[in-house]
């Protein structure tokens, strides 16, 4: 009888402490320090998020720097579009045929690739992927040490392959066409033809062929010495040749043009390719006499449809009216390149996280004890501050012993991936993001209310980027006349890159963002806009226009010895 009242006895007290702690947790700010926030958030809604009034100036900043950039090559200063051609003058249809590899740097990760394309219209019969992370040392290194490890790995990616092809056996129906490929090489392997590779470079490019340019500058955090100025296919080329896989480099593309080409393969209502991930970047499709600075190759106009590919690099967009916070100027000062690539800096993943992070520690600094260091590491921080010459304490150390996590103080500590996973936080008392707020940043015991003002101040930056991305969507498509077309007619953006994929409720934003901006032309215009994630399509549109190429120039070679022979 005592064992069974005590055990209610035990339950009950132990249910009261997690209440009371749960109390302790969640109690209120003080009235001023709640103001004092209030006013804070409101302040950076207001910095973060422009107004219709401000947006429609930033938008018409937009389109005269698309037009400037299509009549006049542009200084490359990392503050205004390139436009740049990209000498892809037949744009996929969807009956290209043929196999190849394809090797797409478009950030920290990298992806090879084996595609055959099939006879039917925008078949894929076969398609292999494989991606590498890049050490950081790789891509900040000296530039032939990148090229070295990116032919190392395709090499072992197309030695592999080839390995299974030719084992493939002839029965098997799916694979008879490789079998007797693969049989065929191994009988006469000197005689086996390069393999063909399509090489997605997504860096600023000013391309002189199809397979051919130099390199203008870096970006995402890459700093490779040595290839600035250069063609990244010769440098790529030789690397092949020093690691004993020699290739045929048959295109060179950015990932947003490789996006494009993908998607149109596989529907011709593709107009223009977006990539947000690492980096930004946009591709559309343009007539040919609109781009008045480049002149196409000869017959181009005859041969295609009379349009190209333009190459924005809209990541270096950037107008004094952008909407920015102080962080983000400091943001963009601890960058790799200071004062360049600033509308990238306001979209990409790779700078969403830390951008939210700033802002976090300035409201830490605003509100003692809202994200709090715990009591122990501020007394153990103070005291050996205390100890320490005041100018030789780090701004990670006088962060901790004045209260705030020193985590929160570290650049780079909240990365777009926790940031995502907080403004999609459905949990209970936001407890996904308590757990984020504690074990990213360092917050001890992290209340509620904390984890609602991260909440929010992460949306808005997740939010602003969806913005300005909608309204330089919509600017393409106000510049080359799709929204004055009658009847209006569908048109479809292909999306890559990390942020788009796996942030649900960035899709979300940026649907809710077209439609608010198309204003009262919403109802009518908003449903022939189509969105498509096209994964690995940086990858795929480098394959399609690789085997596209070569197709080409088999074609070409065999009608002119038919004219020859008649």
């Amino acid at each position: 009888m005592r064992l069974a009242v005590a055990l209610p006895v035990i339950g009950t007290t132990a249910l009261a402490l997690a209440v009371a702690w749960r109390k302790l947790q969640d109690a209120p700010l003080s009235v001023d320090y709640e103001q004092k926030l209030q006013v804070l958030l409101k302040r950076y809604k207001e910095q973060l998020l422009a107004s219709p009034k401000r947006l429609a100036e930033v938008e018409a900043e937009f389109i005269a720097q698309m037009r400037e950039g299509l009549a006049s090559r542009t200084t490359v200063d990392g503050r205004r579009m390139m436009m740049l051609p990209t000498f892809v003058t037949r744009l996929p249809d969807g009956t290209e045929t043929g196999e190849c590899y394809a090797l797409d740097l478009g950030g920290t990760n990298f992806r090879v690739m084996y595609v055959r394309l099939g006879p039917g219209r925008g078949e894929m019969a076969a398609c292999d992927v494989e991606e590498v992370t890049l050490p950081r040392e790789i891509y900040t290194g000296p530039g032939d040490k990148l090229f070295d490890f990116l032919a190392s790995t395709l090499k072992s990616f197309i030695d592999r392959h080839q390995a299974s092809a030719s084992t493939s056996q002839p029965g098997d129906s799916s694979s008879s066409e490789t079998a007797v490929t693969a049989s065929a090489s191994a009988s006469s392997a000197p005689q086996r033809p390069l393999p063909v590779v399509g090489f997605c470079f997504s860096f600023a490019v000013e391309q002189s062929g199809l397979a051919s340019g130099k390199l203008l500058g870096w970006t995402k955090g890459f700093s490779c010495p040595g290839v600035v100025g250069n063609d990244p296919v010769a440098l790529l080329a030789a690397a092949l040749f020093r690691a004993g896989r020699p290739c045929r480099v048959a295109a060179l593309l950015n990932d947003t043009v490789g996006v494009l080409a993908a998607q149109r393969y596989l529907d011709s209502d593709t107009e223009v390719g977006v990539i947000i991930g690492t980096g930004t970047n946009a591709c559309y499709v343009e007539q040919l006499t609109a781009l008045t600075k480049w002149t196409a190759p000869p017959g181009a106009a005859a041969g295609g449809d009379g349009r190209t590919a333009v190459n924005m690099e809209w990541g270096a967009f950037f107008s004094p009216q952008l909407p920015r916070c102080m962080e983000d100027l400091q943001v963009d000062a601890s960058s790799p390149h200071p004062g360049k690539y600033l509308f990238e800096k306001l979209l990409s993943g790779m700078f969403l996280g830390e951008a939210a992070r700033r802002i976090l520690f300035t409201v830490a600094k605003e509100i003692p004890g809202l994200l709090a260091a715990s009591p122990a590491a501020t007394a153990a921080a103070a005291a050996a501050a205390a100890a320490e010459d005041e100018a030789a304490v780090g701004e990670e150390a006088a962060a901790v012993a004045a209260g705030i996590p020193g985590r929160l103080a570290t650049p780079g500590s909240l990365g777009s991936a926790a940031l995502s996973a907080i403004v999609e936080d459905r949990t209970w008392g936001l407890r996904t993001t308590r757990k984020l707020l504690a074990s990213e940043l360092g917050v001890h015991a992290p209340s509620r209310r904390a984890a609602e003002v991260a909440k929010e101040v992460c949306t808005l930056v997740a939010r602003r980027s969806a913005q300005l991305t909608a309204m330089a969507l919509l600017a393409i498509l106000r510049h080359n006349g799709w929204a004055k077309a009658v009847p209006p007619r569908p048109v479809t953006v292909a999306f890559d890159g990390g942020v788009y994929e796996r942030f649900g409720a960035y899709r979300t934003m940026l649907s809710e963002e077209v439609s608010e901006q198309l204003g009262e032309a919403a109802a009518e215009l908003r449903p022939y806009i189509r969105f498509v994630l096209s994964h690995d399509g940086s990858a795929l549109g480098a394959a399609v226009l690789a085997a596209a190429a070569v197709t080409g120039e088999e074609a070409a070679a065999a009608a002119k010895a038919a004219a020859n022979t008649a």
